[in-house]
């Protein structure tokens, strides 16, 4: 199904010049776009629950500073209104590379996102759809948090020019670069990934501020590993996916971050959508 996938306009291994690597035709490149986003639905329509640990770089172009954040995130259920996501984030490292213990957590259900900071015993409380009005944080284009789990194809269309892409020259995917799919009899030169280019549309709500998205999964299973997003000013949010674990049920530990703590004594700010 995904053997389109297979062509790659890079040298090959061990610098033989006299191997000549296809690169795809824009048939064949449309055509695994299509292949694509017609799997990634499906695996919407059929995921029970998603957990990895997870790495998020903001790189702010104008200092060249950057800050990183670790943690795990756990969703529940298939792509729509219904689906509950938790990321909990338990270290931060500042601009300078130092590290420090800075609990964060951020828990998406009904329509509402909560962010807990148990150090500073607060929490906030965004409205971010309508009461009853279908809404899912992990949407392209539409959530807060880019983790691209099924998304539906004519959703993503609408929004977005969809290409192939390559991986981003960043330090921060560094340890995606070397990823060999498990059986590379056939070609030794295919990657492990498969990388998507979203560029949107003119017009959309998103074009106002983000130049483009580059979506990184697992070539075989879909499972995402990382997603670079470029703001139009060159900000960029990264997020690096490990251990990705899709439909194996959730443990007490995963299902303890998608239930918001005890908040007694906390100082709690609730902020509406706008009437």
């Amino acid at each position: 199904m995904f053997g389109l996938l297979a062509c790659q306009s890079v040298p090959p291994a061990g610098g033989n010049t006299n191997e000549v690597v296809i690169a795809p035709t824009p048939a064949q490149a449309n055509a695994t776009v299509e292949i694509l986003l017609d799997a990634m639905e499906e695996q919407g329509r059929t995921m029970k629950d998603f957990t990895a640990s997870a790495t998020m770089e903001k790189f702010e172009s104008l200092t060249d500073e950057r800050e990183v954040r670790r943690g795990r995130v756990v969703v529940l259920g298939p792509s729509g209104k219904d689906r509950e996501i938790g990321i909990a984030f338990d270290e931060f490292i500042d601009s300078t590379g130092r590290g420090s213990t800075d609990a964060r957590r951020f828990v998406f259900r009904g329509g509402w996102m909560w962010e807990f900071d148990s150090t500073k015993k607060q929490a906030i409380r965004r409205q971010l759809a309508p009461e009853g009005e279908s809404f899912d944080p992990l949407r392209v284009g539409e959530g807060p948090f880019p983790v691209p789990l099924g998304q539906p194809k004519k959703d993503v269309v609408r929004e977005f020019i969809v290409t192939l892409g390559t991986l981003p020259d960043a330090p921060f995917f560094r340890s995606l670069a070397t990823g060999k799919p498990a059986s590379t009899e056939t070609n030794p030169n295919e990657s492990a990934l498969a990388i998507l280019r979203l560029v949107p549309r003119v017009g959309t709500k998103m074009a106002r501020d983000t130049a483009a998205m580059t979506i990184i999964l697992d070539r075989t299973s879909l499972i995402p590993r990382g997603v670079e997003v470029e703001a139009i000013n060159g900000d960029k949010t990264r997020v690096l996916l490990r251990d990705g674990r899709l439909n194996v049920g959730l443990d007490d530990a995963a299902r303890a971050i998608l239930l918001p703590p005890s908040t007694e004594g906390w100082k709690i700010d609730t902020r509406p959508l706008n009437p």
